[in-house]
Formats: structure tokens, C-alpha cells, sequence
């Protein structure tokens, strides 16, 4: 990979400084200063002058002399047009993007064909699945974040083809959004107008970078075929029991409609529409992923992934090793506090525990005295 990188550098380079076929003058620049000179490809006997001035200062006469030569040389021969540097989008891209399409350049190789005498023929080509992260199709259209993200991934799929690899390298939307459904009730529009028009923008202009996505394996997460298998793959979690319901404290946003996440909650305000956000316990859905903590760290072993990257992935599965303590509450005896430490050994230290807001125990714990202050906390 850094051998192709280098290639096409090298010869951009080459590209850009190739001097025209002829040995005339091509340019001259004087600074406003007249104490530094920029020169282009000259005859042999200027260039042999620009070299010794390049690399030491410019004298007033050695100046003069070069300029009037140049003057000379320019009457004697006409300066060729200026050559272009600049990748001709227009001419280059369409032509080639037409072409992918015609001969589905990018369609996922069928990995089992039958041919005409009944038999079957595998592909001994090793596979790669290159999945980007699908992007929610906004009004507003892609931000410079979509293909500088896409343009990696992009690169090491092409690389996998000319490499004798089977890619599937498909494309989608993440459909789902609070944007379409404000959107709709704000404007009486259902959200599936503005979804499809949202997305056939996205897709032209991803189209007009000229990734090479399988057009063909796209998807969007409010298709109903596509729903349809979410809610197969919940039955399974559910029946596994791994899915199961909670009352679990969360960001409530009655103006919108919604849970909120703490990412879209901003000083008690929703991001969007600056609307009141509450916390307050709701009976939710909870997936069991914990049950997978040992196999998710697991599959991180191996992978060159930078530093940064990694810890990030092992805070995300939060495996974590410890102990669970039961405290006992004065003045309830039927009633402890659980609470989980990953260091047993520091307990002879504690000198306080404190409870969340949501915790159940709050109220029956809380003193008369204190009973409005702590009330007024718990509903903030």
C-alpha cells in the first residue's frame, strides 16, 4: 500500500515540475523588494546563473544582467502556454463513474456459480467485508466528516480487489432520526417524504465522489424489510434472555416526545429545540450485553488498533472484577445497600455511602428535617 501511495506521489511530482519541450525562457518574478527572484527552466547558460544565485544573495548587477538576457530570450521564442497542475474533475470522473456503473465494476462477486452442466464453482478467492458506518440522511446533506471517513475505507477496498479478494463493500442509512419526525409534525409531512428525498441527495452525492459501494446491497434502516429483521433479531435476544425490561433513570424530553441520551441534553436543555429535559425513572427495554463482556475483550486481542482506540473499546464493554457489599441502613433493619467494588481491601476506610437520586431507598432513609431539600434534589 505505502509502495502504490509513493507511486502516484512520484509521479504527480513528475507531473507538475516536466518542463515543456523547448529551452526558452518560461517565466521570471521579481519580489516587490527586488532582493529575490524566482526563476523558471531556462537556457544552460541561465540555468547555471540561477543556481549560483539561488544559493547565495542577489547583487544588483548579476540582477540586471540575467534580467536583460531573459528579455533577450523571450523576443527570440514565444513562451508556451502555462501548463495545468489541476485534476480535470469534469472531463475525468463522470466518464469513469459511468463506466463502474455500466460494468458493475463494484458488484459483490458471487462467491457459488452453477454452470450449464448442473455443477458448482466456488471461488478460491479470500473475502473482505468493508462496512462504513451508515449516516443519518440530513436536510442539510453530507459534511466534510462523511468522506473523509468513507475515503479510508474506500482505499483499503480497492486495494483488496487488485489483491484477488472477494469485497463486499455496501452502503445505507441510518434513517431513524428525531430531525425527520420534528420535521413532520412541524410541517405536516410524513417523515417518509422527507426520509427518501434526504436520502436520494446523499446518495448523489456520495455517488459523485465515486466510492465504490455495491449500489446494489443498499439499504436504509426504515425500510420495512429492514425492519422486519431488527425486530427478528430482538425476538431471539428475547427468547435467549438477553432482553428484558427495567426501570431505568433517563433523560425525558416531554416536547419532544422522547428519551434522550446524555450527548443530547445540554445545561438541562435537549440540543435540539432547547427544550426541558427531565430525569426520571422509565420502564425500558435493556439488552444484556454484559453477557458477552468475556468474548467482546476477547476479540480485541490481535488488533492494530491505535492505543486511544482500544481503551475506548474496553470502556465500552465495562468488564469489570470485583465484589459486591452490603452496607446495613440504621433505624431499617429489613434493608441494606449493595454497592460494587473492584478493591475490597480499602473497605476499613469507609466513612460514608451515597446514594443516587433514583436509588429506592431514598425516601424511606431520608429525615424528616431534611425531607423537602432532598425532595426538591431528586426532581431537579
Amino acid at each position: 500500500m505505502k509502495f502504490l501511495l509513493a507511486t502516484i506521489m512520484i509521479a504527480q511530482l513528475a507531473s507538475a515540475f516536466r518542463a515543456p519541450a523547448t529551452t526558452s525562457t518560461r517565466r521570471f518574478i521579481q519580489s516587490q523588494n527586488k532582493r529575490a527572484a524566482t526563476f523558471g527552466v531556462l537556457n544552460g547558460e541561465s540555468l547555471t546563473q540561477q543556481k549560483h544565485y539561488h544559493h547565495g544573495s542577489l547583487r544588483q548587477q548579476p540582477f540586471l544582467t540575467t534580467r536583460r538576457h531573459m528579455s533577450e530570450t523571450v523576443e527570440e521564442a514565444a513562451p508556451a502556454p502555462a501548463a495545468s497542475t489541476g485534476y480535470p474533475f469534469a472531463s475525468i470522473e463522470p466518464k469513469w463513474q459511468a463506466y463502474w456503473k455500466e460494468n458493475d465494476t463494484f458488484k459483490t462477486p458471487e462467491r457459488r456459480t452453477t454452470n450449464e452442466d448442473g455443477t458448482v464453482t466456488k471461488s478460491k478467492n479470500k473475502k473482505k467485508y468493508v462496512l462504513d458506518m451508515f449516516p443519518y440522511p440530513s436536510g442539510a446533506g453530507l459534511h466534510v466528516g462523511h468522506p473523509e471517513g468513507y475515503t479510508a475505507s474506500d482505499v483499503m477496498s480497492r486495494y483488496w480487489r487488485m489483491t484477488s479478494h472477494d469485497v463486499l463493500h455496501p452502503i445505507g442509512w441510518d434513517s431513524f432520526g428525531l430531525p425527520a419526525e420534528q420535521f413532520a409534525i412541524q410541517t405536516g409531512t410524513h417523515p417518509e417524504v422527507e426520509t427518501k428525498k434526504n436520502i436520494a441527495n446523499f446518495k448523489r452525492q456520495l455517488q459523485m465522489l465515486g466510492f465504490s459501494y455495491d449500489w446494489e446491497k443498499e439499504v436504509a434502516t426504515t425500510d420495512v424489510e429492514y425492519v422486519k429483521w431488527t425486530q427478528w433479531i430482538f425476538l431471539q435476544l428475547y427468547k435467549m434472555g438477553l432482553a428484558s425490561q427495567s426501570e431505568v433513570s433517563v433523560n425525558w424530553c416531554p416536547a419532544l416526545g422522547t428519551v434522550l441520551s446524555n450527548e443530547e441534553v445540554i445545561n438541562g436543555l435537549s440540543e435540539r429545540g432547547d427544550h426541558p429535559v427531565t430525569r426520571l425513572p422509565l420502564r425500558q427495554w435493556v439488552l444484556k450485553i454484559t453477557e458477552y463482556a468475556d468474548r467482546l475483550e476477547q476479540g480485541l486481542e490481535g488488533l492494530d488498533w491505535p492505543s486511544g482506540t482500544m481503551t475506548a473499546q474496553e470502556q465500552w464493554i465495562g468488564k469489570s472484577v470485583g465484589t459486591e457489599i452490603d452496607f446495613n441502613v440504621d433505624g431499617v433493619d429489613d434493608k441494606k445497600v449493595t454497592v460494587f467494588t473492584t478493591r475490597a481491601d480499602t473497605l476499613f476506610g469507609v466513612t460514608y455511602v451515597t446514594l443516587a437520586p433514583e436509588h429506592p431507598l431514598v425516601s424511606s432513609v431520608t429525615t424528616s428535617d431534611q425531607k423537602e431539600d432532598v425532595d426538591a434534589y431528586v426532581t431537579a
